[in-house]
């Protein structure tokens, strides 16, 4: 599995099938202290979040929707990160 889906807590079903359609993906919860080291990290390309840090994710989450194929092994990393 090289497809990673990131959601916030207040994601509803509405949006889920407007931005991911009718699949059956699974889903990981963003936690309020999260960077996007954090994500990389969950997503299996980094060991850890201090390696993703130093490798240049020590940055927020964008709001909105953000999808991106990371690293050699071609991993989809999708977000959805509602704008307060």
């Amino acid at each position: 599995m090289n497809d990673f889906n990131f959601i916030t807590t207040n994601t509803t079903q509405n949006d889920l099938k407007l931005f991911f359609g009718d699949d059956e993906d699974k889903f990981i919860i963003i936690q309020d202290h999260w960077i996007m080291a954090h994500i990389m990290f969950e997503a299996k390309i980094f060991s850890s979040v201090s390696q993703a840090r130093k490798n240049g994710w020590n940055k927020p989450i964008p709001n909105g929707f953000w999808n991106k194929t990371i690293g050699k092994k071609r991993t989809q990393v999708t977000i959805l990160n509602k704008i307060p």
